[in-house]
């Protein structure tokens, strides 16, 4: 689980859902990780299925506050050199990549990612998906009607999209941050 702790009940809401289906997700802040942090986010990655990086409330305003706050641009550049070193560690793997918001709008870009659900608030949806990677390990092909592709020509990442609401509706692509339209 990639994240900020400042978003305590939405990482709470994930870990439950987990939980519920018998996966222990790796929660930095409850764990012990000896110095040097990066060498136990590694061996944890490698002995995951998926990364989830969970964009809560908090961590939206911590970015939008990072370019006029020096403080919080600090603690945003520490969370931001995190988040892409477990996204990278995770592409490296072949693994998933899943960006849930918390019904909030994704303001940064993310590197690289194959799941995308933007109003991941209610985690029952998710339950089903972690079973199945607690059976088989991985998530098979979802079906072709959720394979979206950014229509941004400078972008064109294709991705599954969980977010399927009433139409019309719009969202951010999480690569490029162009609005795409459904």
């Amino acid at each position: 689980m990639s994240h900020t702790k400042l978003d305590k009940e939405f990482c709470d809401l994930f870990d439950n859902a987990c939980a519920r289906v018998g996966i222990k997700a790796f929660r930095s802040e409850f764990e012990t990780i000896l110095p040097p942090a990066w060498k136990t986010i590694r061996d944890q990655m490698k002995r995951s299925s998926a990364m989830f990086l969970l964009v809560g409330k908090e961590l939206v305003r911590m970015q939008e506050r990072s370019s006029y706050d020096p403080e919080t641009a600090g603690s945003w550049k520490y969370t931001q050199n995190w988040i892409a070193y477990e996204i990278g560690l995770a592409c490296q793997r072949g693994i998933d990549v899943w960006v849930l918001c918390d019904d909030v709008r994704i303001n940064f870009p993310v590197p690289y990612f194959n799941h995308y659900q933007p109003f991941a608030h209610d985690l029952d949806w998710l339950r089903l998906i972690l079973e199945i990677y607690a059976r088989a390990g991985y998530l098979s092909y979802p079906p072709r009607e959720f394979k979206v592709v950014c229509p941004n020509n400078q972008c064109g990442m294709e991705f599954t999209f969980w977010g399927h609401r009433a139409r019309p509706f719009e969202v951010p692509c999480p690569q490029c941050l162009q609005i795409m339209k459904f």
